[in-house]
């Protein structure tokens, strides 16, 4: 039987992991350093500090990095308050909306954020579902609701996008705590706000830290969400202020130098998270304890669970389900395929719809090629971290580093590297199927990894028993026990990179034409039913995404 040392001395699984490497050096770190460098280099050539001195001695620059910041923190908090309502329920109590509730909440995680931007301007804009419903039901003559392209609407679609991440986590961690120092509380006679606050919340607080990290990171990223919903400088953050520079303005030393600041943030917030993981992890909730079951919802309770179930379906369903009637009903015309005429080419097309299907196709085409490399390299990578000893965490370190990297970021690299080739649309292309790898490797890496511990190493020492080559064993024994989890991948791989919007906005120029860019320029030019007919396939993208995560995981369950 071959022990672990020998198999890594075969060589097999380190030559997995080469393919994904290479793709992470060459295009990854290459673009990535290329991107820095320009922040020190003046007008002249030469090596200077004079681009990162002028950029952040400009008070714009300051006000820009201070409402990022208080923007971010705002969203966190909103989507914290949120967030909490529905954990306390998830947690505490038994009632019928709870499996409504958990589907809901995983909503926001499979659509993509110009999907979010076109939901939220449908049913919230000044003439959207909610202001025209109100109209009608109260007889008003102006919209009550005028919020779109404000500071409110980016705090609103944040915590749309964003509380399920807090949500869920929470009330993860608050199913698994001990409830009998609870039952202790009120045998002495505390209250259930009292016994709350003193007991329950500060049991929570490593989890209510941790998600909270991770939404502040998100916020503090955000980009589509801010260059649609904010509406102008006024409110325009880090990552919109690196696109403006660098495609706007032609600006890309100060675009770079920004650059630096955002992944110094970025890092900082990751380190934090991954250390409020590590406390999560020690703390009691994974000990196990016995906890009491759940009580069934009382008056109240009953009451709360309803008024929640109706705030989340309003919250997070109206926006989606307002974008698939807008694409095919509007008050002026009433029923119409008008646009999804356009879109196969049947109709004549206006504004920016006659290159819908060529974006649909290049969309298409993109997200294949993007899904079966990521599984490839991912799987590979997956294989090599798990089946050695040295190095390991090193090695999923690099597998996870674009992460520490905002897409505009990566969008930015590919764009000096594009500027400088000037090639022709084949290269364009080829960098945006890259950048969206690049993006899409560490999720693939995420769905991969967990499963593959799951293998016994001693399935793969049966088959080295009976003769078999590491990669022989690897190839009949290993891989075909991953399947499901390689189709769940390629899924989250093909969905991010039909979604994906910020590399390619950075990236792209005439010639690139994706299903987001054209959604992006129909919403810029107010033909909201063109884009919702583009929208409504996006979303039936992210149902199957929806659907196979819960077939997925009901088999691995299984």
């Amino acid at each position: 039987m071959r022990s672990r040392a020998e198999m890594e001395r075969s060589g097999f699984y380190q030559r997995l992991a080469l393919p994904a490497l290479v793709v992470i050096t060459l295009f990854f770190l290459v673009p990535l350093l290329i991107t820095l460098s320009s922040a020190f280099i003046d007008e002249g050539g030469s090596l200077s500090l004079a681009p990162i001195i002028s950029v952040f001695s400009n008070p714009y620059i300051h006000r820009i990095m201070r409402f990022t910041l208080i923007q971010a923190a705002i969203s966190t908090l909103a989507s914290l308050v949120v967030a909490l309502a529905g954990a306390y329920l998830l947690s505490t109590y038994s009632f019928r909306f709870k499996r409504l509730i958990l589907a809901l909440s995983a909503v926001p995680f499979v659509i993509p954020s110009i999907l979010v931007v076109l939901g939220f301007v449908i049913f919230f804009g000044n003439n959207g579902f909610l202001n025209t419903a109100l109209m009608n039901i109260f007889s008003l003559s102006e919209p009550p609701i005028r919020i779109l392209y404000s500071y409110k609407a980016i705090i609103l679609a944040h915590t749309f996008y964003n509380f399920p991440i807090i949500m869920n986590l929470v009330a993860t961690y608050a199913m698994h705590l001990d409830r009998r120092l609870e039952a202790v509380s009120y045998t002495l006679g505390a209250s259930k706000a009292k016994t709350f606050f003193s007991v329950t919340l500060p049991r929570l607080l490593p989890a209510i830290i941790s998600a909270s990290s991770l939404v502040f990171l998100f916020c503090f990223s955000s980009f589509a969400i801010i260059l649609v919903l904010g509406g102008g400088p006024r409110y325009t953050t880090m990552e919109v202020e690196i696109y403006r520079q660098a495609r706007m303005m032609g600006n890309t030393g100060a675009a770079a130098a920004l650059s630096l600041f955002s992944i110094a943030v970025t890092s900082l917030l990751l380190v934090a998270y991954n250390r409020s993981q590590r406390r999560l992890s020690k703390s009691e909730a994974y000990r196990e304890p016995l906890s009491l079951e759940k009580r069934p919802a009382g008056l109240v309770g009953r009451v709360l669970a309803v008024l929640y179930t109706i705030i989340s379906l309003l919250f997070v369903l109206a926006p989606i389900i307002s974008v698939i009637v807008r694409s095919v009903y509007s008050s002026s015309t009433g029923f119409t395929l008008k646009w999804y005429r356009q879109l196969l080419n049947l109709e004549r097309a206006t504004s920016h719809m006659g290159s819908a299907l060529t974006a649909l196709t290049n969309s298409l085409l993109i997200a294949l090629a993007v899904s079966l490399l990521a599984v490839i390299l991912g799987t590979g990578l997956a294989a090599s971290i798990e089946r050695r000893k040295k190095s390991r965490g090193a090695l999923e370190l690099l597998g996870m580093l674009s992460m520490t990297v905002s897409s505009v970021i990566i969008g930015l690299g590919y764009f000096l590297i594009s500027s400088r080739l000037r090639g022709n649309a084949s290269l364009s292309y080829t960098l945006v199927v890259l950048a969206h790898l690049v993006i899409a490797l560490p999720f693939v890496l995420r769905v991969m990894l967990p499963e593959y511990r799951k293998i016994p190493l001693s399935y793969a020492h049966s088959a080295w028993t009976l003769g078999s080559t590491p990669g022989h064993a690897f190839f009949s024994v290993e891989l075909p026990l991953l399947k499901s989890a390689m189709v769940s991948a390629a899924i989250f791989a093909f969905a991010i990179s039909m979604g994906e919007f910020n590399a390619t906005l950075t990236l792209s120029s005439s010639t690139i034409i994706t299903l987001p860019i054209v959604m992006y320029r129909l919403i810029g030019s107010y033909n909201y039913q063109g884009a919702c007919a583009l929208g409504t396939i996006l979303i039936a993208v992210s149902a199957v995404v929806f659907i196979a995560t819960g077939t997925a995981k009901g088999t691995h369950h299984a």
